[in-house]
């Protein structure tokens, strides 16, 4: 919708600047290019500011099994990412055929080796419009549950290992 006001509003402004004779049109013109100014502004603003926008975070849990098959002990496994600080950990539920890996990009992975059961948490927090207003508003820019930041809590018992995949 505010492309939409933005080109409308240009085109207004050219059209009433190019032909005003009157004082009146005169004026409609800088209203105009008010709302045009107005428009770049709010434009700018949401992208750079999230303006109309909330932080929104959403929490899954997960139970896990072994992500080791045929194996006497539980595990989680994890593969080193460059200089090894940095793991993706593959994780794995009675649903899935095989392990998933966590990402790697603004997300951070923590370790509890003294739950009672494997679970795996997952807090993903989103970029989302306050309200239907703002959604409609910026619809077009496509930018609604963007993704910011995601946290995993890998809730273990004392007894499953955390070994490499390597």
């Amino acid at each position: 919708m505010i492309f939409i006001i933005l080109i409308l509003s240009a085109a207004a402004t050219a059209f009433f600047f190019i032909l005003a004779q009157k004082k009146w049109q005169q004026s409609l013109s800088f209203v105009f290019a008010f709302l045009f100014i107005l428009s770049i502004g709010l434009i700018v603003a949401n992208f750079n500011q999230h303006f109309g926008m909330a932080q929104e975070t959403s929490t899954q849990t997960l139970n896990l099994v072994s992500s080791v098959k045929g194996q006497d002990t539980d595990a989680l496994l994890y593969k080193p990412l460059g200089d090894g600080t940095e793991k993706v950990y593959l994780y794995q539920t009675e649903e899935m055929d095989e392990p998933k890996s966590t990402a790697s990009q603004d997300v951070k992975n923590h370790i509890n080796q003294d739950a009672d059961q494997a679970q795996l948490t997952i807090k993903t927090t989103e970029w989302v419009y306050k309200n239907d207003f703002y959604q409609t508003l910026f619809a077009m820019a496509g930018n609604n549950h963007e993704f910011i930041r995601q946290d995993n809590q890998f809730d273990l018992p004392s007894d499953w290992q955390v070994i490499s995949a390597e």
